[in-house]
């Protein structure tokens, strides 16, 4: 078997993330954001973020896994709520998570 060097393997890497990058901005400026399609790759989209998280909070791997179900739950609970409160900032609602989370496990 042959070595492949470390430049041939960085030329390699550098095609396979700059080639989808370039064709999607080339198509960007195609793309209806008003479409149906376009709607339903946003959902998706979504819909993956979110069992992602939901998969974070019920069965989470790692060194989450030892923290008891119901800090985790809390502390996502809280996030929401001031996420809301704070007329859907990001950021607020984050570090209310986070504090809360930490302050659980004390």
């Amino acid at each position: 078997m042959t070595e492949l060097s470390p430049w041939a393997f960085l030329l390699v890497s550098v095609l396979a993330t700059t080639l989808p990058r370039s064709l999607g901005a080339l198509a960007a400026g195609r793309v209806d954001p008003n479409s149906r399609v376009f709607e339903w790759v946003t959902a998706i989209a979504y819909a993956m973020a979110m069992g992602l998280a939901v998969r974070l909070l019920l069965l989470p791997t790692g060194p989450l896994a030892e923290t008891p179900i119901e800090g985790r739950l809390i502390a996502a609970g809280v996030a929401l709520a001031v996420f809301f409160i704070m007329r859907q900032r990001f950021l607020y609602g984050f570090v209310a998570g986070v504090v809360m989370f930490w302050a659980l496990q004390f």
